[in-house]
């Protein structure tokens, strides 16, 4: 599927120099492994028995090996892919015969079950995940389990851990058709849903509820808050708001979203490391005002950058910012050096041992691989902007950095957002550079206004038209410079392998460049 509305590239510039090498830690060469060895195994399907049989023969190894480095770190580097492999290997699901797979495309039936996440939302539809309990056929009433995606109209809206029973027939996912195309079943299938059933016949609320009752809590108090922001300003500002601080897009118009999209600024609606940067620098002074020290101000850092990550809803990428941020912030609480590199790889392979699926998230590979972009390239980059006009004249040094950080980030990420959505925007530059600053004030008038208003509901109106301003200057500046014909383009689809491809050039790329270099 090929939807503007989620892209964000950026042009690609010429890049007419050495790359600065990338580091080769053993720890950087471990979470690599791991992650090959999670890809292998959803390629593969190895047994267990074949993973615990390499285990075994790698620790051997790496026994025999204690003196020779070479074939210790091998041993090391083997065991992390087998591990990784493993990992993902025993999350696979078990479809035994209660399974509601078994059930697919069998007729009406009646399942009962637990809403496992907060619902998805839209002007038409809310999308909502069904932990199955039990099922009744024509044959009577068993136990089952399994997950079912729902699709219910917008009205009565229902929330995290209710019980419902709905009637319908379920069916599996649409698979890909073509190359190119989006695998709706295998995206599904990531998250540990095989099964749907749309627009059931029948929908009951039961009594009781289940589920984790301080993020039931939590997820009350991000509708709550939603509700807060709605009624303080008008839209689209209320929309923009409700998605830049509670990470929930879907209230904002169509035609402001693809304008973000046009325009290559749709990350600023995605919760990323930007923002957590942002919330870490309030805490700090606030710790700093509170005259905390130490460990009182590092568990107020750590406890509200995780709040407001599960606040935001806790998708892979909010959490893989989450934990960088967090590392950074236990790193310079303990005065160690910190290195950005292995931050990275200690979020990405903590993200992936909590989950594995968390690799084949769009969201999640965008968010690493813009980091990991921004790392390698921001240095030459800069280096060949600033020895060209205009970004020699006096001033232009913030100019350069934004569109520095701007054009970095895209060397990998373009083409992933080529591949997923087709959209090139040419536009993007110059929209990074005069809207991305907007955001700080945005946050920041927001979270007054929201925090006016929860605490009374008229101050939160009068607040408002503070963030009202760098609300509509944003939102005004992106349909303004997503009004030209030319400001995206539709890139035509090609194979994955072209994909690939281009990565593997970039990777052979920096090699050769840190070899140019150690010599």
């Amino acid at each position: 599927m090929r939807n503007r509305t989620t892209a964000t590239p950026y042009p690609l510039p010429p890049i007419p120099y050495p790359l600065p090498p990338i580091p080769k830690p053993m720890f950087l060469r471990f979470v690599l492994a791991w992650l090959v060895g999670t890809v292998a195994a959803h390629l593969l399907a190895p047994s267990l028995l074949a993973l615990g049989s390499a285990i075994g023969g790698l620790l051997l190894l790496g026994l025999l090996g204690r003196d020779a480095p070479r074939m210790r770190h091998g041993a090391i580097l083997g065991l992390a892919l087998v591990l990784g492999a493993l990992r993902y290997s025993a999350g696979l699901p078990n479809f035994g015969p209660s399974h509601i797979v078994t059930l697919a495309d069998q007729g009406e039936l009646v399942v009962a079950g637990v809403v496992a996440e907060a619902p998805r939302q839209n002007a038409t539809s809310q999308r909502l995940i069904l932990t199955v309990e039990a099922v009744q056929t024509a044959a009577g009433n068993q136990a089952a389990e399994g997950r079912v995606l729902v699709v219910l109209p917008s009205y009565p809206a229902y929330s995290y851990g209710q019980r419902l029973r709905v009637r319908g027939a379920l069916s599996q996912p649409r698979a890909a058709e073509r190359e190119g195309e989006f695998d709706y079943r295998a995206y599904l299938a990531h998250r540990n849903i095989f099964v749907i059933m749309a627009e059931p016949s029948e929908t009951r609320l039961l009594t009781g509820s289940s589920g984790n009752p301080a993020l039931a809590a939590l997820l009350r108090l991000r509708e709550y808050c939603r509700s807060i922001l709605l009624r303080t300003l008008p839209e689209p500002q209320a929309a923009l708001a409700v998605g830049i601080m509670l990470g929930i897009r879907s209230t904002i118009p169509e035609a402001v979203a693809n304008a973000f999209a046009a325009t290559g600024t749709s990350h600023i609606l995605v919760i990323s490391g930007w923002h957590f940067s942002l919330v870490a620098g309030v805490l700090a002074g606030l710790a700093t005002s509170l005259r905390l020290k130490g460990i009182q101000a590092l568990v107020l850092t750590l406890g509200v950058m995780w709040g407001y990550a599960l606040f935001a809803g806790a998708s892979a990428a909010v959490l893989r910012a989450a934990t960088m941020a967090s590392l950074a912030t236990i790193g310079k609480a303990s005065k160690r050096e910190r290195d950005p590199w292995r931050l990275l790889g200690a979020s990405c392979w903590f993200l992936c041992l909590a989950n594995p699926h968390t690799l084949w998230d769009l969201g999640f590979q965008l968010s690493a691989l813009a980091i990991v972009s921004l790392f390698a390239f921001s240095s030459p980059i800069d280096t060949w902007l600033a020895a060209r006009r205009p970004f020699t004249w006096p001033g232009m040094a913030p100019v350069r950095a934004s569109l520095t950080a701007t054009l970095a980030v895209q060397v990998l990420t373009l083409p992933l957002i080529a591949y997923h959505f087709g959209n090139l925007s040419l536009i993007a530059p110059l929209a990074n550079i005069l809207i991305v600053p907007l955001l700080p004030f945005v946050m920041a008038a927001s979270a007054l206004t929201l925090l006016g208003g929860v605490m009374w509901l008229p101050l939160g109106q009068l607040i408002a038209p503070c963030a009202w301003l760098p609300l509509t200057a944003m939102s005004a500046g992106v349909m303004l410079l997503a009004s030209p014909r030319w400001a995206a383009l539709q890139v035509p689809p090609f194979p994955l392998w072209l994909l690939l491809s281009y990565y593997g050039l970039v990777a052979v790329a920096v090699w050769w460049s840190g070899r140019s270099v150690e010599r």
